[in-house]
């Protein structure tokens, strides 16, 4: 346990894993404490663990001393670097790979100064890799494995006796106690990191879940006129894109409507620009709760309007357009500004295999201008193109 990394929340929380989300998420001050009460407490265990042993006679009494100053150095270090600030510009600010490093020493020496315990020293070197490696990038976790395999094998070769314990140590009520005590801890502390990681994991997935949902209501927003709620350009540029292309592909009708609200400079003029913000809202409201479900409704631009629907041929546009131009024309307005009348004007156009966005927008814009020059408060159908 003693190779992770002791910043301030991960120690605390047991964190196996700061993820750049919870970094973003809890972005660290210049300085803060180092509450290292989970490494503290691991070398703690440790060394109660040991001094069992001790009293069973399989651990030199110099042993203790030793390793806890190596614990309390560790933890003042590392503390201190990251007090100071100095672990910012590395690439892993938490400095787990020399945490691991420094507490895999630890174990290896202890090793080699108390062989008859090596397996609990091991398995010490089994958490420390279960702790700090998850936060390590794979080719440096894999550099730590292969230098700590390097070493044990070294331990190995020189002392044949690594692991082995004279029978009347085993007999040692001392011995069994501290054996039990300590692969006990180990497997918490496992149990532990396992839990914890799950947990980080967990949060991980519904803070990128969070992020996701973020971003579609950012482009959400972005696609969406600020005043009247209905698409902008931007919104239904990709959704007349892909009704073309169904057009070309599947022969599937569609048509589009340039709507334009009659006389709306007078409605400026003579009621002023806040009442004409409200007949843009109230106009969007009124047509969006008629409107088909497939149908998008998109402001074009100052007062124009553009009414993609669809699946629908010429004549089902024609119905459509005309329920809402008549839905228009009959509203009660005043209740929106006090003489306040309003109608629109709509020109529809059916797309065409060969057309592009362009050129369909550009006949209906044709066919707008036509129901305009007929009086206004009408529809006017483009010419269809011939084949």
């Amino acid at each position: 346990m003693q190779g992770a990394g002791v910043s301030d929340r991960q120690a605390w929380e047991l964190d196996p894993a700061l993820s750049a989300v919870a970094a973003q998420e809890h972005p660290a001050p210049p300085r803060r404490a180092l509450p290292a009460a989970l490494v503290g407490t691991s070398y703690a265990v440790d060394l109660g663990v040991l001094q069992l042993l001790r009293m069973g006679g399989a651990v030199p009494a110099a042993l203790l001393p030793i390793y806890a100053a190596a614990a309390l150095a560790h933890i003042g270090v590392f503390g201190s670097v990251q007090w100071l600030g100095l672990n910012r510009r590395a690439a892993n600010p938490n400095l787990t790979g020399l945490q691991m490093s420094w507490a895999i020493a630890l174990q290896l020496g202890a090793m080699l100064w108390a062989p008859a315990i090596a397996g609990y020293f091991l398995g010490v070197i089994f958490v420390v890799f279960a702790f700090g490696a998850l936060r390590l990038p794979l080719r440096s976790a894999l550099g730590m494995w292969l230098g700590t395999a390097a070493a044990l094998a070294l331990l190995l070769w020189l002392v044949p006796t690594l692991g082995s314990m004279p029978e009347a140590l085993r007999a040692s009520p001392w011995i069994r106690a501290g054996a039990g005590l300590g692969f006990a801890s180990l497997l918490l502390r496992c149990v532990l990191l396992n839990f914890r990681a799950m947990a980080l994991h967990t949060r991980s997935l519904q803070h990128a879940a969070r992020l996701g949902a973020e971003a579609r209501a950012a482009r959400e927003r972005a696609s969406r006129d600020g005043l009247t709620g209905a698409l902008n350009r931007e919104g239904l540029w990709p959704l007349l894109q892909h009704e073309l292309d169904s057009v070309r592909r599947q022969q599937t009708p569609c048509c589009l409507a340039m709507i334009d609200i009659d006389w709306f400079k007078v409605i400026n003029d003579d009621l002023g620009h806040l009442a004409g913000d409200r007949a843009l809202r109230g106009l969007v409201d009124l047509m969006q709760r008629h409107l088909r479900a497939g149908d998008r409704l998109a402001r074009f631009g100052g007062e124009e309007f553009v009414l993609l629907m669809p699946r629908t041929d010429e004549r089902d546009a024609i119905e459509v357009v005309e329920r809402l131009r008549h839905l228009v024309a009959t509203h009660a307005w005043s209740e929106v500004a006090d003489g306040m009348a309003l109608t629109v004007s709509i020109g529809v156009a059916q797309a065409h295999p060969r057309d592009h966005a362009e050129a369909l927008l550009a006949r209906a814009d044709t066919a707008l201008y036509g129901a305009k020059a007929s009086g206004r408060n009408r529809c006017c159908v483009a010419f269809p193109l011939g084949d």
